[in-house]
Order: structure tokens, then sequence, then C-alpha cells
């Protein structure tokens, strides 16, 4: 619930990242939370890292959030793969810009592959400051990787 003011004056795309390791104990509602704070007009991605969960239907329930807040859900069962997800989960976003400026393409750093038709595009990942890479080029038929210098 203290997210909105801890937001409060934020611009630009801003991350959350819930961390949690069972059910909601706190007499909250966050799902009402997230959609709260996108009613507020706050640009939100909510990851939520899930550790040590047995409960299937809780999982889903933290999925389901992670969609509404515009994020994914991670799981991890040790501190290995806590670390793991834990980088996953603060992964910026990006933008495939076609030549016109026109969004062509959205995903997440490291996640998984979006596609795009073949042409020249430029990537912009959105992390604060965000940063552009230009003269991408997509080949038909094939797999392009662009990696940030």
């Amino acid at each position: 619930a203290a997210v909105r003011d801890d937001l409060t004056g934020a611009t630009g795309k801003q991350l959350v990242i819930l961390i949690t390791d069972g059910e909601e104990t706190c007499d909250g509602d966050p799902a009402a939370e997230i959609q709260g704070l996108r009613d507020a007009g706050i640009d939100v991605r909510v990851n939520i890292v899930g550790f040590a969960l047995d409960d299937a239907a809780l999982k889903d329930t933290f999925r389901d959030w992670a969609k509404l807040g515009g994020g994914a859900f991670f799981e991890a069962t040790d501190k290995d793969t806590l670390a793991v997800a834990m980088d996953a989960a603060v992964q910026p976003e990006f933008d495939v810009l076609d030549a016109s400026g026109a969004v062509a393409g959205h995903g997440t750093v490291g996640g998984d592959p979006i596609e795009v038709p073949a042409g020249p595009y430029t990537v912009r990942i959105l992390s604060a400051p965000e940063r552009e890479i230009s003269d991408v080029t997509v080949a038909p038929g094939e797999v392009t990787t662009v990696a940030a210098e």
C-alpha cells in the first residue's frame, strides 16, 4: 500500500518487485493496490518473486497479480534459483522501433524472444537512462540477437 506514496512524483516507467514466501498475511489486498497504481496513472511494472512456494493455487494468484501489474512471476526454490529469479526480475523492458519510429515489438531484456518482420530497426531499452541501439537489421527467416555495448 505504501508503493503509491513512494512513487508519487516519479517520472517514467517504474519497476516494483514484490518478494514473497507465501500468502498475504497483513490484511491487505495486493490486487487492489496494484490496480490502484495503474488507476492513479503511475507507469509501473510489478514483478513478483515467489520463494519456496509449495501451493500451486498461490503461485497462480501471484502470476495473476504480476499480470495485472504488467509484469511477470518468477519462482525460486533455493538461494541459487533466488539469485537467478531476482536477476530476471530487475531486467528492463525494451521496444523495437521500425523505420518510422512506431513500436513494432516489445519485450524484456533476457526474456522470451519476440518476433518482428524482416527490416531495419532501432531497439530502445527502457532503463534509466534510456538507451538506444540503432541500425539493427532483421534478415528474413533468421534470428537476430542484440547486445548493448
